[in-house]
């Protein structure tokens, strides 16, 4: 199988996954095992899309595993800022102090998500060349894209009187 029909393959049950009812009531279980097997998906895409020698990859696969780690730590507070957002909805009992506070939270984590960003960018060029290292934040932002958008369609817009 190509790359590119593994990459289409794989974004399909990214979305997929995302898209089983973001805002539907569902227990963590459920959103562990769906996001467990979106970061397989992801290894999997990365390891298809980005060419590296032995030598790179031997060095390249620990410095991932330690990023993902910390962008899952920021995936775990998206998900509980999303989780009282659906609360919220569902009750219909968003105030407008709750809707600026869960925007002011939304975009510091967009913040804390481009500073991993900015801090593993060395990281990986220790190890990676500039043009592979810039070809990995490229799969990784059209990663981060798709589950973005998927999300957005998934979570209804706040009623306003």
């Amino acid at each position: 199988m190509n790359s590119k029909k593994l990459i289409t393959m794989v974004l399909l049950g990214l979305l997929t996954l995302v898209a089983v009812g973001a805002v539907q009531a569902q227990t963590e279980s459920t959103i562990a095992v769906a996001r467990s097997d979106m970061q397989a998906d992801r290894q999997a895409i990365v390891a298809a899309s980005l060419p590296m020698t032995e030598a790179e990859s031997a060095a390249f696969w620990p410095v991932y595993r330690e990023y993902r780690t910390e962008v899952a730590v920021l995936g775990d507070k998206m998900v509980a800022l999303i989780t009282t957002y659906a609360t919220a909805y569902n009750a219909k009992s968003l105030t407008d102090e709750q809707g600026m506070a869960l925007t002011k939270d939304y975009l510091k984590l967009k913040k804390e998500h481009l500073g991993v960003k900015e801090k593993y960018v060395g990281k990986f060029a220790k190890v990676l060349p500039g043009k592979s290292v810039a070809a990995f934040f490229q799969i990784e932002n059209k990663l981060d894209a798709a589950v973005d958008v998927s999300i957005a369609a998934e979570i209804p817009l706040v009623e306003v009187e």
